[in-house]
């Protein structure tokens, strides 16, 4: 059973990864503010990391952890 969960758990990784990277063009044209949101992500990852962030790679990690929350929710709810 790990083995399948982990699997899925690896697909739901790729396929936030990969659609946050197309959305988050029109995430930053369409939703102004989304961009002072990426720009506070990004400078807290900086100042934690100590290696600097651009404002779109802050905007895709948020997406992609909003993307991962939905996708885990919805794995958990489906399989119990």
């Amino acid at each position: 059973m790990p083995a399948k969960s982990g699997a899925f758990h690896s697909l739901g990784y790729l396929v936030s990864v990969i659609v946050s990277g197309l959305l988050i063009e029109y995430i930053l044209v369409y939703v102004p503010s989304f961009r002072q949101l990426s720009t506070v992500v990004g400078s807290l990852l900086a100042l934690y990391l100590a290696v600097p962030v651009r404002d779109e790679v802050a905007g895709m990690m948020v997406i992609t952890m909003v993307l991962l929350g939905f996708w885990g929710a919805g794995y958990h709810i489906y399989r119990h």
